[in-house]
């Protein structure tokens, strides 16, 4: 892995190795290296680890520091083993290391619609966030689930517009009495496949 695009992007950053030209075929080159599977609790750790550190990085724009330390509080709780196994979990792996998990579960409402409760990268615009996605919806479609929902902070709420998901509302998300960031809600649903009739056989 010597000459990995993950790694020279960790140790000297994506523009010193990689100038905007370049930007496509290197996100392939990552695409190609991804190894997606599922999370369980010996995962935990790593989970923990970076979903802090991913809210820390990339919210500082549209959270407050208070907002982003009620959460990290949260992620260091026990509570927030017992939200992670309320979910079904998959992470993008890259090189031995955890860079991305999504997590989702029924609403509960009509047994009809899925949410995404969490989805998190170690690093953005390298096509982990996309593939996570996909995967959620693929798998969700595979359980019976026909309409797809989340609730993100601002920073994420392109990302979701640009793979089909629409704003519906904006408020606060509560994820324990002592834990509420302010969020946008999105709702997705797929166009089911087009299925062709066999052709008529010629009387």
């Amino acid at each position: 892995m010597r000459n990995s695009p993950f790694r020279a992007y960790r140790s000297r950053g994506w523009w010193y190795e990689y100038p905007e030209m370049a930007h496509k075929a290197a996100a392939r080159r990552i695409d190609d290296l991804l190894q997606m599977g599922p999370l369980g609790i010996d995962d935990f750790s790593s989970v923990r680890y970076l979903h802090a550190r991913a809210l820390r990085a990339h919210t500082g724009a549209v959270l407050s520091e208070a907002e982003v330390k009620s959460f990290i509080n949260l992620v260091n709780s026990p509570a927030y083993i017992e939200l992670l196994l309320k979910e079904e979990l998959t992470g993008a792996w890259l090189e031995g290391e955890l860079v991305g998990t999504v997590g989702w579960q029924s609403t509960g409402d009509n047994g009809t619609t899925a949410r995404v409760g969490s989805l998190f990268v170690a690093h953005p615009r390298m096509g982990i966030g996309r593939r996570l996605l996909q995967t959620f919806e693929t798998r969700a479609s595979q359980c019976g689930f026909h309409h797809f929902t989340t609730g993100v902070t601002a920073n994420a709420v392109p990302f979701f517009l640009r793979h089909g998901y629409r704003v519906v509302s904006r408020g606060l998300r509560q994820l324990t009495p002592d834990c509420g960031l302010p969020v946008t809600f999105l709702k997705k649903t797929p166009q089911p496949p087009v299925r062709h009739a066999p052709p008529s056989a010629l009387m």
